[in-house]
């Protein structure tokens, strides 16, 4: 499927404690669903519209912050998904100074919502990253399917949206970017996408083979090569296919866009 890339700020795992500072109790966020509860100290339990206004006290002791919530999305694309999205603020410590959480998506939207970490707690992102929009596009890494994990199609699909094709964290991709998304699971399904071509194959630790780079001005095959010595001989258009890939099971996922040019090449 065919979607437009944006960054956003990503949270790691938290455990959040929560004061409520008129009733003078504390209580900690939990996950029902992909819906967040507040469980106060007294056994009462909030969630929904009983959220809003309340602050999650997050990180750790030398680097604690405060992230607000100030609102629920209700409307829009988002409200129809059945997952719980926010509206949440982040405090600098230092200033005082609020700021929203998450940049804008494609709609203009600055939504944030929770999900499983896998280890007993729970994670914030936002709809705009990487992260939050692979978890949109049904990778759910909590699942299974057909015996894979889908978290590693998570991480094949954060590796592919932000162009990291070493998997190490050095992304080359360009905000509003145009990419099209498909999976070997068939989660996400190829749309008709004129003018794109086939990219590259992509595991959860980045990618299998690099038909051609996505920003050329940012890296070129050539680079690949230097820097990813397991990509050497897996790369151009020649030895890069999604017929060859579709025969390799490392490769889960599978993109297109536009092949461009350096704006040094004749």
């Amino acid at each position: 499927m065919r979607h437009f890339l944006s960054c956003c700020l990503r949270m790691g795992a938290l455990l959040a404690v929560l004061a409520v500072p008129a009733a003078a109790r504390e209580g900690r966020f939990a996950l029902d669903d992909l819906d967040l509860v507040l469980r106060l100290s007294d056994g009462v339990v909030l969630k929904g519209d009983a959220l809003i206004g309340l602050t999650l006290m997050a990180g750790q002791v030398s680097n604690e912050f405060e992230i607000r919530i100030d609102d629920i999305v209700r409307e829009g694309r988002l409200a129809s998904r059945g997952i719980a999205f926010y509206r949440m603020s982040v405090k600098d410590v230092v200033t005082g100074v609020s700021r929203p959480l998450c940049e804008a998506d494609p709609d203009g939207e600055r939504a944030a919502f929770v999900f499983p970490d896998g280890a007993g707690s729970f994670s914030i992102t936002c709809t705009s990253g990487a992260e939050g929009k692979c978890i949109l596009f049904g990778y759910l890494p909590w699942e299974t399917r057909d015996g894979i994990p889908l978290r590693d199609l998570h991480r094949a699909c954060i590796h592919m949206l932000r162009a990291d094709y070493g998997g190490d964290n050095r992304p080359s991709t360009r905000n509003g970017t145009a990419v099209n998304v498909y999976d070997r699971l068939g989660i996400q399904h190829p749309d008709s996408a004129p003018g794109m071509d086939f990219e590259a194959a992509w595991g959860p630790d980045g990618a299998i083979c690099v038909a051609h780079t996505r920003i050329a001005d940012n890296i070129s095959l050539e680079e690949l090569a230097e820097r990813y010595p397991q990509l050497r001989g897996k790369l151009g258009p020649h030895v890069c296919s999604e017929e060859a890939m579709r025969a390799d099971p490392r490769a889960l996922l599978f993109n297109q866009s536009t092949l461009t040019w350096r704006r040094d090449k004749k």
